[in-house]
């Protein structure tokens, strides 16, 4: 066609789905695609195997982040990765601790009050004589 086609007020109907670029396509067709210059998706992307790249750095709390980023700013749970800096848990506890192991593992409540009573009787029977523990305990 050498010219513009003018439709006036009339519609085209029955269009296939486009194959190329070129093609004309109908209001069903591009409202299921989302826009480039943004939008809000209303369902999940099957991602086919595919990923997603060219991510910036998160501004946000729910944007998504590159595995590198993961990598370098949390801790794994395997402990194959070691804290840079302090942790503060300002008024919370740290619950679960297991028995340390080795000099350097931190102690749980229930090994210091046992090692606390073992000294306290250690002390009791070396150091303070017979009649005082019987009148302490008394």
């Amino acid at each position: 066609m050498a010219r513009d086609l003018n439709m006036d007020v009339r519609h085209v109907s029955y269009l296939r789905a486009p194959e190329q670029n070129h093609h004309a396509a109908t209001k069903g067709y591009s409202d299921m695609k989302l826009s480039l210059l943004g939008g809000d998706m209303q369902g999940g992307i099957g991602m086919g195997g595919n990923s997603i790249s060219h991510l910036g750095e998160p501004e946000q709390d729910n944007n998504a982040v590159r595995l590198r980023f993961v990598n370098e700013y949390f801790l794994k749970r395997d402990g194959s990765k070691w804290m840079r800096n302090d942790l503060s848990v300002g008024d919370h506890r740290v619950t679960g601790m297991a028995n340390p192991q080795s000099d350097q593992d931190a102690v749980n409540k229930r090994t210091l009050d046992d090692m606390i009573q073992a000294q306290q009787l250690y002390f009791e029977e070396h150091f303070v004589p017979a009649d005082t523990i019987s009148q302490l305990r008394g």
